[in-house]
């Protein structure tokens, strides 16, 4: 029975966690990532506005919003090689090249 919450770690640095009561299983079967975008209604309506800065993955580092080293780890605490054949879902494929 695996007993330690599901953490998030940024370079080592805690950033959050998901208790271990909120999953019925001791691992996963498979791992989802995405995004959110703030949607303050303005004027009522659902925002347009898109994830990401609003800037191209061409443009210089410090304005572009990305991801990388991306690691997974078994519940041994042992790094997870990613299969090489891997689903990518781009809803606006110019945007995240």
């Amino acid at each position: 029975n695996f007993q330690r919450d599901w953490e998030l770690l940024v370079d080592g640095t805690l950033i959050g966690f998901w208790p271990k009561t909120n999953y019925r299983a001791s691992v996963a079967n498979i791992v989802l990532w995405g995004g959110e975008i703030l949607n303050e209604r303005t004027r009522g309506r659902h925002t347009t506005t898109q994830m990401g800065s609003g800037h191209f993955a061409t443009e210089p580092r410090g304005k572009v919003a990305y991801v990388s080293k991306m690691q997974l780890y078994t519940r041994d605490l042992l790094r997870y090689n990613a299969p090489q054949q891997v689903e990518v879902i781009e809803t606006n494929p110019n945007c995240y090249n």
